[in-house]
């Protein structure tokens, strides 16, 4: 197992410690509950045969069935699966949802794919998986490189192979076949609500200025929500390079050139610099949105922010946790401010289950109820237990899991 995986469970037991949670549970949380890995047969349009590596993990079945994303990147391995994994099942009891946690990803590009190439792939890919998925088994959603269109192909996919409709076997959906029209947007309005409840814990009390790293949904949600709201978005960063605009940027500008397949750095009335510029800017909240391990000991040193607010996985790795408190840069975590999105995978897969619809009012009522009660929930952990915010929430996340166990007995882990 790597060492950011190991540094993620030192995380929460360490948070279970001061909680005074029983070490049994850690002991069960120590390793995933079931790892898959395969290697899926593409063929490619001009006739060639790749096999492509790929991997499934069930970290934890405690709370219910597994939940958890499936990324398409050239970087992923077995390792960044079982930590995004583990911390879905964390983040999961955080949310106090019914699902354990899970994680699949494929190694590969998948802007080097085809429609016809990604269709065959996916297809593949859920037959070589079919046995781990299932809607009270395992739940894949969208991450990285997937979305809707894919979902749509494993729910087709698995429900050919079952003899019938299992549409709630993923969530992120196309709202024709069963999705939920808020269901894109709630990654950026879920850390919209968590900073909203946690500003005067972190000591934004007013509006200010916010540099991001990343632009993909999530962000790009987020960063519309934020400037709708008062806030100014002086930085945007994607792979490519960072748009930067002391006195704000224009959203439709940087839109506009995704949309044309540019950078956002590529955007009109913008000053363009390095990717990795946008770190370093000054502002007032700092939101890395992108991929994780972003943020170490040696970047800590050169934040010129107030505060961080953690839309993507992992960004501040374990290591650089304390100099972050020496420095007095508070960090609403991952844990919590991306967790909207699994909210409203949960909503999905009940629809699913029902087939009772859920408008979109409902949808956005029942996720700002759910972050707003778990942020809260959050706050009075950090003055019970005297600690920052990431530790709250892993205590809170700890207690609930030794919970489920001892609830479940011996049978608990199967």
């Amino acid at each position: 197992m790597g060492e950011l995986v190991s540094a993620a469970r030192k995380r929460l037991f360490d948070a279970m410690k001061k909680a005074g949670v029983d070490s049994e549970a850690c002991e069960v949380l120590k390793y995933p509950q079931e790892t898959v890995a395969a290697s899926i047969p593409l063929r490619r349009d001009d006739g060639s045969l790749e096999l492509v590596k790929a991997w499934r993990c069930r970290y934890s079945a405690l709370l219910g069935p597994t939940k958890g994303g499936i990324r398409y990147h050239p970087t992923t391995s077995a390792d960044e699966v079982a930590l995004l994994a583990f911390l879905m099942t964390v983040k999961c009891a955080l949310m106090e949802l019914p699902f354990g946690g899970g994680k699949g990803g494929i190694q590969i590009d998948p802007s080097s794919l085809s429609p016809h190439e990604n269709e065959r792939l996916t297809r593949s890919m859920t037959g070589a998986f079919r046995q781990v998925f299932g809607p009270d088994r395992d739940i894949p959603a969208p991450d990285m490189g997937t979305g809707p269109t894919e979902m749509a192909i494993i729910a087709d996919s698995f429900s050919d192979g079952e003899g019938a409709r299992r549409a709630h076997v993923v969530t992120g959906k196309p709202p024709v076949l069963g999705g939920l029209t808020g269901r894109t947007g709630a990654t950026g309005d879920g850390a919209f609500i968590a900073l909203e409840t946690l500003a005067e814990a972190v000591g934004l009390t007013e509006p200010g200025r916010i540099a991001l790293q990343g632009y993909g949904s999530g962000g790009r949600r987020f960063a519309r929500v934020a400037a709708d709201a008062g806030w100014t978005i002086v930085a945007v960063a994607d792979s490519r390079g960072t748009a930067f605009n002391a006195d704000g940027l224009d959203l439709d500008a940087l839109d506009e050139a995704k949309e044309a397949g540019e950078g956002v750095a590529d955007a009109k009335g913008v000053e363009a610099q390095e990717a990795e510029a946008v770190l370093e800017t000054g502002c007032d909240l700092l939101v890395p949105a992108a991929l994780g391990g972003q943020i170490d000991e040696d970047m800590v040193g050169r934040l010129d922010c107030r505060a961080i607010l953690e839309i993507a996985n992992g960004p501040v790795v374990p290591s650089a946790d304390q100099a972050l408190r020496e420095r007095e840069i508070p960090v609403i975590p991952d844990l919590l401010a991306n967790a909207g999105g699994v909210v409203v995978s949960w909503l999905e897969w009940v629809q699913g289950r029902t087939e009772m619809p859920l408008g979109e009012e409902e949808v956005r009522d029942r996720l700002t109820d759910r972050m707003t009660s778990r942020a809260k929930a959050v706050r009075e952990e950090v003055g019970k237990l005297d600690c920052d915010l990431r530790t709250a929430a892993y205590a809170l996340a700890g207690k609930r899991l030794a919970e489920a166990l001892r609830a479940s007995g011996a049978a608990a882990y199967r």
